[in-house]
This record gives structure tokens, C-alpha cells and sequence, in this order.
């Protein structure tokens, strides 16, 4: 095989253009650009590429596929495409849309509106971000919602609400939606949004001070006075910001910094003049080396509908500098400068971003190395051969033995996988009987074990001796002699005397005593982190069981709400907790409900 594609690649052109590795099944491994196609790909070939991903590639690969270009340029473009398209495992920055998040807008409709979404589709919408946390962009979209008064209702409800909501009254909707307000009023607020989510903070006070007098001068004094409220929100958000480019220039810096084979890429966007808060991700150097792999993360950062600033300032020149220069200009509609500073106050900045890029890729494996250390503790303290991987903890939950369910929490690697979470209704046991919930549950479990295997290094039990014979003997009444266990219990009797400092302690197989270890050791609070999400999983879905018991109940009371109304509502709403929040004019919009029960309704679920 290996011979096989050392022939093809003696055979490829000297030009530019865009190789691919594929495997015996024809699927894409491995998508790269190169000036020169045919000494790329022997590097690869000859050993000559020090990445620790290329033997690996080289031995899957079965064949080698070349587009040729004509610059430097088209190749950076057709890589880019191809990746996307075929998302190779080998290429680990471009092929996942599932990153941070971003706000959408799409202008094109008659009543527009933001909403925050991770994938960005090539829609003609505008597409604002990244933001680095969730809690970020969710606080910026609130901001810009309430400041502008734009509306956060769904299409469906735009159309058939027929009198103006909640937020209208607290003036943080302009109700479109009842024709309060005209398309050419919400057109300005949608357009100031945009200044503002592009960082053009100025520009758009300035916008709107000529706004503000000329509604003065038409005696349009309530108009004028939202123009007023609205510069000082937007200037409340600059204050604090520091300005450091006096000439108000718009610029991205971007940082990086690289440990053996993995790296951190951070980016500050500076808008007329004043910083933002610094953006960062992950960047394995298994992509290419760090000038190179910078520049594929560049330009898988930039979309048409991004806002592109017209200089980006980077640590190292790739190959690609000017193609990629071009790249960016094209789609931002106007000249991009790339640079690479060597001084002075541009370099300064670079610094910074560099420093940024460190600070944060040492807080991820400082994580990483504190949670493999605690693993590796509790490994030790109970005995283990090796730090488990998979860890698993139930929790029961039941009031007066009603509504009786369990849950169950994963972790991997130290850390809550919340896609391997489970909930169980109690089916056989009585509600209040704890020891036969446990038993039920456990024996749910791993009778599914015996039958498709992956199993948990770690069992913990929420309890003492009680909850750990139980399990126990549940294990070996299946066969499963060897399964690792461990009980942690709340040191109930020793508050109960007083001792306020007293900390849980772990029921260990083997000893007679339970083990106490110091508040602070990290091998108890990872099982008390883990008890502590199987308790809340358990709690919110006791509670989600209980509210939608009580709301059916509530609902059976009602005249002409049958089982089929019953089932629209949940169907419609999503959840009892939505039908029991809804408002009238929610309530309307269920199939089979008109105003009259919908007010009925709502009155029933709200006494008071």
C-alpha cells in the first residue's frame, strides 16, 4: 500500500492546489493545501513531517487524490470547502460547526429578530460572535432585546397574538406583532442592534444623537426621550472599556501559544479603539505547524456575513499570507491587511493575545491534571489498580412514597457526561422503601450491563452499610463479583453531637470502619460531586413527575378538558411546568382551546 501511493506521488504536479488522503473505503482521512502538490505529499510519505497524527494517516491511508490550482489562493479556498464538506477525522479545527455560540439576524424579514445559534448557514442572515461562554451571549442578546425593544416571540406567535404581551407594558417590546409600531421605527432599532453587536458603539451614538433632535425638532418629545434612553444604556457599556487606539480603528489581534502537540489560539477584537473581551480555543498542532495551522483557523473563522476588520494582526507569517489576505478581503468587500508586528504598540497587543492564549491553555490542562491526580487519589484510597474511568452514582427520590424515581449520574475522565445520564421510574418497589428502590435499580442496571457490556469502573452508592449490602448483593446475586463499589454517607450522628466540621465519609468493602478523609481531598469531593448530581437529576425529576400529576389532576377537574385536550397541551407547551406558566393567549394557541377555557383554564392553575 505504502509503495503504492510513494508511485502516485511521484507522479503528482509541482503546482499549487489541495491534496487528499483517503482510506480503502474511498472516505476522506486528511484534506491539506501545498505550493508545491508533489513534494507535499512525500514529505508525508518519507517521514519527513514530525506530526504526531501522519503515521497514523499514513498507515490508514489507501490512496492519495489531487485538485490542482492555479494560486495559492484558490487552494486556501478549495481546502477550506472540502473540509467542510467531507469533515475529516484527521482535520480537527474546520470540520466542527459545533462551537460557540453566535447571534443570528436575519434582516430580510418584514419584523426581524435575534436569536443565538451554534451552526452558521450560509442563509443571508448576519451572524454575530463568537462568544466565549454561553452566559455571555445570552446576556448580550437580553441587552440588546430590552435596549432596543425588539421582539422574542416565536413567527408562529407574531402571527396570531392578537393584543400586546407582558414586555410591551415593560417597555422592552415595541409589539410588532399588534401594529404598535411601524416597519421603517423597527428597521432603525434592528440597524442599531447591528451597529452594536459589530462593536460600533460611536458610530451608533452618534446615529442616534441625530435622531434624538430631530425628533426634539418635530416636537416628538416621547420619541426623542427613548433616543435619550438609549444613548445612555450604549454608553454605560463603554465606560468601563478601555481605549487603546486613539485613532478608533477597528482591528482583531490574534495570540497563540503551543505545548508539544497541543496549542491555544486566542483572539481580542478591538472595536473603534476599545478592547473586547478576549476569545480563545483550542488548537491541536496536528492540524500543521503553528503559522500554518493559525491561518486555517483564521480562515475558518471569517464567514461573508461575519464582520471582517480591515487589519488582523497575527504572531507568525504562514506560507499563505498573502493568499489569505485576499481570501478575507473578498469577503469583506474591501481591502484586508494581515501583519505581523515587530514592534511598538501593534506589537504590544500581539503580546498580549499571546499571554492570553497561554493563560487559558494552562487553565485547561491545570483541569485536565487536577482531575486526573483526584482519580488517581481515589484509585489509591480504595484499592483500585488503576483510576476508574466511568464512574456511576444513583439517587432515589419519592415524597411520602409518591412519584417515586431514581437517577443516574456519569462521569468520565473526572467530569459530568450529562449525555449518559438516565432516569428510572420506581416500577416494583413501594416508593418509601429505599433499600428496594436501590435494589430494583441496581438490578435494572446491570442485568442491561450483562447484556451489552461497558459497564462502570466505579459504582457509587449514596448511602452507608445499609445501601452498600443492598448493592451488593444485588451484584452477586447476578454474577458480578469483581464490580468496584463505594458508599459515601453524611455524617448524620456526629452533627447530631455537635460537631459541626464533621465531613462525609466513604464505606470502603473490606473495612470495618467508615473512612474519613479531609474536606479538602480531592478523591472526596469527586464522589461527592457525582452524589450530588445523581441527588439533583433525581429531585427535578421527582419533581417534573409530581407537578404533571398534579396538573392532570387539575385539569380532570375542568369541564371539557378530556384526555385529548389534556394530551394537546403537553404536546403544544412541552412540558407540565410550561402548561402551568402559560398565559391565556399561550393557551389559545393549542389546538381545541378557544379564549373562553384558556381563561378557565389559566384561573384553575392560578388561583390566586
Amino acid at each position: 500500500m505504502k509503495k503504492s501511493l510513494e508511485e502516485k506521488a511521484a507522479l503528482l504536479p509541482t503546482c499549487p492546489g489541495v491534496y487528499r488522503f483517503l482510506d480503502g473505503k474511498g472516505r476522506v482521512l486528511y484534506v491539506g493545501k501545498a505550493v508545491n502538490l508533489r513534494a507535499r505529499v512525500r514529505q508525508y510519505l518519507a517521514g519527513q513531517d514530525e506530526r504526531l497524527m501522519v503515521p497514523v494517516l499514513v498507515a490508514a491511508a489507501d490512496e492519495v487524490e489531487v485538485v490542482a490550482t492555479s494560486t495559492e489562493k484558490e487552494a486556501l479556498l478549495l481546502e477550506n470547502a472540502l473540509i467542510k464538506k467531507h469533515r475529516p477525522r484527521f482535520n480537527v479545527l474546520l470540520r466542527d460547526d459545533k462551537n460557540f455560540l453566535h447571534i443570528r439576524l436575519n434582516p430580510q424579514g418584514l419584523w426581524p429578530r435575534l436569536n443565538l445559534v451554534r451552526k452558521i448557514k450560509a442563509d443571508g442572515a448576519r451572524y454575530f460572535g463568537p462568544y466565549a461562554s454561553a452566559s455571555q451571549a445570552r446576556q448580550t442578546l437580553a441587552f440588546v432585546q430590552r435596549v432596543f425593544a425588539l421582539r422574542t416571540c416565536s413567527d408562529k406567535v407574531l402571527k396570531s397574538r392578537k393584543r400586546p404581551c407582558l414586555l410591551h407594558q415593560m417597555e422592552r417590546c415595541s409589539a410588532p406583532c399588534t401594529g404598535l409600531t411601524s416597519t421603517e421605527s423597527y428597521g432603525e432599532d434592528i440597524r442599531g442592534s447591528m451597529l452594536f453587536l459589530s462593536g460600533q458603539k460611536r458610530s451608533l451614538i452618534v446615529k442616534l444623537s441625530q435622531r434624538m433632535h430631530q425628533a426634539a425638532e418635530r416636537e416628538d418629545f416621547e420619541r426623542a426621550a427613548r433616543f435619550r434612553d438609549l444613548i445612555r444604556s450604549i454608553e454605560a457599556t463603554i465606560e468601563s472599556q478601555q481605549v487603546v487606539d486613539t485613532r478608533l480603528a477597528d482591528r482583531d489581534v490574534w495570540g497563540l501559544f503551543v505545548e508539544g502537540d497541543k496549542g491555544t489560539a486566542a483572539m481580542i477584537p478591538i472595536r473603534e479603539g476599545v478592547m473586547g473581551e478576549p476569545f480563545t480555543t483550542p488548537m491541536p498542532v496536528i492540524v500543521g505547524d503553528q503559522a500554518n495551522a493559525l491561518s486555517t483557523l483564521i480562515n475558518a473563522s471569517y464567514s461573508k456575513d461575519d464582520f471582517i476588520p480591515s487589519e488582523i494582526l497575527i504572531p507568525l507569517a504562514p506560507i499563505d499570507l498573502e493568499a489569505l489576505g485576499e481570501v478575507l478581503g473578498e469577503r469583506r468587500g474591501r481591502k484586508v491587511v494581515l501583519a505581523v508586528p515587530q514592534r511598538g504598540s501593534k506589537r504590544h497587543l500581539v503580546e498580549m493575545a499571546n499571554k492570553n492564549a497561554e493563560i487559558r491553555f494552562l487553565q485547561e490542562n491545570d483541569e485536565e491534571q487536577r482531575l486526573q491526580a483526584a482519580l488517581e487519589r481515589l484509585a489509591e484510597r480504595l484499592g483500585l489498580t488503576t483510576p476508574p474511568k466511568r464512574i456511576e452514582c444513583f439517587d432515589n427520590s419519592s415524597l411520602q412514597g409518591e412519584h417515586a424515581v431514581s437517577a443516574m449520574a456519569v462521569f468520565i475522565d473526572g467530569q459530568p457526561d450529562r449525555s449518559e445520564y438516565r432516569r428510572y421510574r420506581i416500577k416494583s418497589a413501594m416508593g418509601g422503601d429505599d433499600y428496594a428502590c436501590m435494589e430494583e435499580i441496581i438490578g435494572r442496571r446491570f442485568r442491561r450491563v450483562l447484556d451489552e457490556g461497558h459497564g462502570p469502573d466505579l459504582l457509587v452508592v449514596d448511602g452507608g452499610k445499609g445501601q452498600m449490602g443492598v448493592a451488593r448483593a444485588v451484584l452477586d446475586d447476578l454474577g458480578i463479583h469483581d464490580q468496584p463499589l463505594v458508599g459515601i454517607k453524611k455524617p448524620r450522628t456526629e452533627r447530631k453531637k455537635g460537631d459541626r466540621r464533621a465531613t462525609d465519609k466513604l464505606v470502603v468493602p473490606g473495612l470495618k470502619q467508615a473512612l474519613a478523609l479531609d474536606e479538602r481531598d480531592p478523591a472526596l469531593r469527586l464522589l461527592q460531586h457525582i452524589r450530588d448530581e445523581a441527588h439533583r437529576h433525581a429531585i427535578r425529576y421527582h419533581r417534573q413527575k409530581r407537578l404533571r400529576s398534579t396538573l392532570q389532576s387539575l385539569l380532570e377537574a375542568i369541564d371539557g378538558v378530556g384526555p385529548v385536550r389534556r394530551k394537546a397541551l403537553l404536546r403544544q407547551l412541552g412540558s407540565a411546568e410550561a402548561v402551568a406558566s402559560a398565559s391565556e393567549a399561550e393557551l389559545c394557541q393549542v389546538p381545541g382551546i378557544g379564549p373562553n377555557l384558556a381563561e378557565v383554564i389559566h384561573q384553575a392553575l392560578n388561583p390566586q
